[in-house]
């Protein structure tokens, strides 16, 4: 039986299962939630440098706190990072959770981060020959650095985007994450938030020919147990965000621009990247031809990993047998 996890379960006691959605739904998720809200609240009158110093505190924190994740970034950067020693590689494992942790202490001051100059822009050539072109426009977003930050600046810019989110199973803290946006957007300019739902991609397909708005979607998500992209040596399936990026990108002849925020220094201040556009083919060209605009797209992100292993959100979540 599947399970909604933003709908309340009905009333029965029959199965584990059951039981175990009522327990998650009326105590579990309320108490993860009010564990979450405290800190944000409090984080939200504090100075943006202090707030992202608590947060990486907090992240440090994880490095023994979460040894099955932290194994798994070890084992991602042996594939990232052939060359570095176990020194090296500590470092960065424990520089990614320090990451991630100013990350989400982050949320509570997104509104603040363009106001306060905490955001510098670079390849904005790219972003403006694309928008010159008089294209639609396709954002391939990277979880390097920080997405919120990516947020911020595509509406500081003047972008008006459209981006299908990812739900969070608790349904407390998708209300903590959408109404940080929310400020945010009131500030820095509106996105057009997309259900994730089936009709999702027909309504971006729209938004993309009708030019109301650019599509921003991040080709390296995580679903289903799979980070879809980069591939890292795995053989390329015509699937996930990557892949229905690049198909909408052919159907609309949309422009596609790999996009990133990375974090500079040890403070809550970063670099909105945008990089060359990566040439999408016709919709004629048949299937190989839709691998081979994937593969240019991937090699393009892949680098930008590379670059930057400790500061990518997957990079405790990829799995290369998956």
């Amino acid at each position: 039986m599947s399970i909604d996890l933003h709908r309340a379960p009905p009333w029965r006691f029959d199965t584990p299962e059951a039981r175990r959605a009522l327990f998650r739904w009326w105590l579990r998720d309320p108490l993860h939630g009010l564990q979450d809200w405290l800190p944000h609240q409090a984080f939200r009158l504090l100075p943006t440098s202090v707030t992202s110093a608590v947060g990486a505190r907090l992240g440090a924190r994880q490095v023994a706190g979460r040894p099955g994740p932290s194994a798994t970034a070890r084992e991602t950067l042996r594939l990232l990072r052939p060359d570095i020693g176990e020194a090296e590689a500590e470092r960065l494992v424990r520089a990614h959770w320090i990451h991630l942790g100013r990350t989400f202490a982050e949320f509570s001051v997104l509104h603040r981060l363009w106001r306060e100059g905490r955001i510098e822009v670079a390849g904005r050539e790219h972003l403006d020959a694309a928008i010159a072109s008089g294209r639609p426009l396709v954002v391939a977003g990277i979880h390097v650095g920080s997405w919120e930050a990516l947020h911020v600046g595509l509406g500081a810019l003047g972008i008006r985007f459209s981006g299908i989110y990812q739900r969070l199973p608790n349904r407390f803290r998708m209300r903590i994450a959408d109404s940080a946006r929310l400020r945010s957007q009131r500030i820095n300019g509106p996105g057009v938030p997309l259900a994730p739902t089936l009709g999702a991609v027909f309504e971006a397909h729209r938004l993309l020919e009708s030019r109301e708005a650019a599509l921003l979607t991040y080709v390296d998500e995580f679903v289903g147990g799979r980070v879809h992209a980069p591939l890292l040596g795995r053989p390329l399936r015509v699937e996930g965000n990557i892949a229905r990026a690049v198909r909408l990108a052919s159907q609309t002849g949309a422009a596609v621009l790999p996009c990133y925020a990375l974090r500079l220094g040890e403070e809550a201040r970063f670099r909105l990247t945008f990089l060359p556009e990566v040439p999408v083919g016709t919709p004629d060209r048949g299937r190989m031809g839709i691998k081979a605009d994937i593969a240019a797209l991937d090699a393009a992100i892949e680098g930008v990993v590379r670059a930057h292993p400790e500061q990518w959100f997957m990079l405790h979540a990829f799995r290369a047998d998956r």
